[in-house]
């Protein structure tokens, strides 16, 4: 029925332009309705730890976008979580979002996508990363503690980045490679936290520089009853010193010049295998780029407690193993409490390991290390998550962190995820979908095996084609009679 207006009889109310105001608005709530409901799936196994209110009162891209940060963010970590899957896979996914919520469907072109991604602003990123790390510490438990320390690991690692001009730039490939026949390497040192499995902080860099430069710019990410397990590579004079100048003790493997030269009747005899050494400031610092500042206020003494355990060299012969940590206090802290402190620091090897393999990210397949810096931290992030879901999924149980698989709940997160489709306003089923996700995580412990031995090697064969030793648009091929055979 035509409406006219009572001022101006004859003229349709049509011509107000109410009617395209109103489709507006409906627009905006259904996109409002589709945030709210945290992405339908994803966001919605994590809603616990990143609530939907905080997302979207955090996120800064305030403009009516198709790419808003919550969308982004939700599309960038589930590419994490699916073994590292390309671009493309996220925008189907986001197009499978729009269109459930009865929205436009954005275009099928990913350069939109990856500008979003570009977007994606550090102050966002901040806070999700705050709220993961409040909830996984708030469920720390007395059994996650040693003698009352937190437990901290670190070590070093690197990532290829694509063979791109930017990327070579910025991080350079192995100087042994020939140009245009290997891949730009970026280095990084990460923090590993053992009581929430999450992996805290980390820095990057060149893959060339030292290990002790990335402990160095890490230091201010430890603190008071934080007590740090490292290897060798760690174990000078000035990090020791500097750490326990800020309350945190370490536990690191005897640096090799200093094993060298142990003496074992030197010191305090504190046990058959324990003695306290006082160790004299070097005459110069080190190579990890402490400050002459820091230099000078550095004690010119420190008492260090040496402990030795017997172990095996890397061709499986009996040696002694020593270690060096500024626990000097024997009867506190046992001599063979500290040998077994140290084994723990494998764990950030595996968790390493998580990462590149399990999540396919031993290439971050970007084009510019700024893109580079910003994946590698989505990355930790999307890795945190899951180690914060296992958290609350063994809160108040008699299991550690390392007990439960990261693949097996990479897997239940798979499954279990379109169960969470529009459950964001449905308290009691989410509640109790969110209680059969952490039962069904709590089922995957792992079977330890203690003293298994597993070498690095490979079974596959790869296929018979030829190392590239040239650009790819100057190599041929060279037909060896039986080496190598040609693609049909």
């Amino acid at each position: 029925m035509k409406t006219n207006n009572p001022f101006l009889p004859g003229i349709s109310t049509k011509l107000d332009g109410k009617t395209r105001r109103r489709q507006l608005d409906d627009i905006r709530k259904r996109l409002h309705d589709l945030l709210d409901n945290s992405i339908s799936d994803l966001g919605t196994v994590f809603s616990e730890i990143l609530p939907i209110e905080m997302l979207q009162k955090a996120q800064r891209d305030v403009r009516s976008r198709v790419f808003p940060e919550v969308v982004v963010f939700w599309a960038w970590v589930s590419q994490m979580l699916e073994s590292n899957s390309s671009c493309a896979d996220a925008l189907t996914r986001v197009q499978n979002w729009y269109d459930s919520a009865g929205l436009p469907v954005p275009a099928f072109d990913t350069s939109g996508y990856c500008r979003a991604r570009k977007r994606l602003s550090s102050e966002f990123l901040d806070v999700v990363e705050e709220h993961s790390r409040k909830y996984s510490e708030e469920r720390i438990e007395d059994h996650h503690l040693w003698y009352g320390f937190r437990l901290k690991a670190i070590d070093g690692t690197s990532v290829k980045l694509l063979d791109t001009s930017e990327n070579q730039a910025g991080y350079p490939q192995p100087s042994g490679q020939e140009k245009g026949c290997g891949f730009p390497v970026m280095g990084v040192t990460g923090v590993l936290d053992l009581a929430t499995g999450r992996i805290e902080s980390h820095t990057q860099g060149d893959y060339r520089e030292h290990d002790a430069k990335g402990l160095y710019r890490l230091c201010e990410h430890f603190g008071k009853n934080d007590l740090l397990i490292a290897d060798r590579a760690y174990g000078s004079y000035e990090l020791m010193a500097l750490l326990l100048a800020g309350g945190t003790h370490s536990v690191m493997r005897l640096h090799q010049k200093r094993e060298g030269k142990v003496d074992w009747r030197r010191g305090k005899k504190l046990g058959p295998d324990s003695r306290l050494v006082v160790w004299d400031k070097p005459p110069s610092p080190g190579n990890c780029g402490i400050t002459e500042e820091e230099w000078a206020a550095l004690p010119d003494t420190m008492e260090v407690r040496i402990v030795r355990t017997r172990g095996k060299d890397r061709n499986g012969r009996p040696k002694w193993l020593y270690f060096a940590t500024t626990l000097t206090d024997a009867e506190s802290y046992p001599t063979e409490e500290i040998a077994l402190l140290y084994a723990e620091r494998w764990k950030i090897e595996v968790k390493f390991r998580d990462i590149k393999t399990t999540m396919k990210l031993e290439m971050i397949r970007v084009k510019k290390p700024e893109m580079a810096r910003k994946s590698l931290r989505m990355a930790f992030i999307a890795y945190n998550l899951v180690k914060a879901l296992q958290t609350g999924a063994i809160a108040g149980e008699p299991y550690v962190m390392d007990e439960i698989g990261f693949k097996g709940t990479l897997d239940v997160i798979g499954e279990f995820r379109s169960q969470f489709r529009d459950l964001a306003r449905k308290p009691r089923l989410l509640v109790s979908r969110q209680a059969a996700l952490g039962e069904r995580i709590r089922e995957r412990v792992l079977l330890i095996r203690p003293g298994r031995v597993e070498p690095r090697a490979t079974k596959l064969r790869p296929k018979p084609y030829q190392y590239l030793t040239k650009p790819r648009a100057e190599f041929r091929e060279i037909l060896h009679r039986s080496h190598y055979r040609a693609a049909a």
